[in-house]
């Protein structure tokens, strides 16, 4: 079992879509996360922008994800997808925090990442928690 007693977190996925291979990589190495086999978990939450969904699993799980400062205004937080290992839950466990939904910088139109964003968390978590 990997036992890691700090939180690690990356970006997976940037806002253009591209994979961040070394820093999956470094990730893995971090949290020892080969340790744990098949035994693991992947938790996702998807949801409108700026609905507090980094919050949200910084409370439930202990993770560090960045979070909107309300005293400057509404704004993108989170860009792409990020991962972080849930300290102190057994078994291991990852977090997987999405880059919000009807975001006003990617714009109506293009909602391409949203969707594959979307796909990518549903193949890969175990649980995924839908903001509203």
């Amino acid at each position: 079992m990997a036992e890691i007693d700090h939180c690690c977190s990356t970006q997976l996925i940037d806002g253009e879509g591209e994979f961040n291979v070394v820093g999956l990589d470094n990730f893995i190495r971090t949290t020892k996360l080969t340790n744990c086999g098949l035994s693991y978990a992947v938790v996702a939450i998807m949801g409108p922008q700026s609905s507090g969904k980094s919050n949200l699993l910084n409370h439930l799980f202990p993770t560090n994800f960045r979070e909107m400062d309300a005293f400057r205004g509404r704004s993108q937080t989170t860009k792409g997808i990020w991962i972080a290992n849930c300290v102190g839950i057994d078994p291991f466990t990852v977090a997987m925090d999405l880059e919000g939904t009807d975001g006003r910088e990617r714009g109506e139109d293009d909602t391409t990442f949203e969707k594959q964003s979307a796909l990518f968390a549903l193949a890969i978590a175990d649980i995924v928690l839908i903001n509203m």
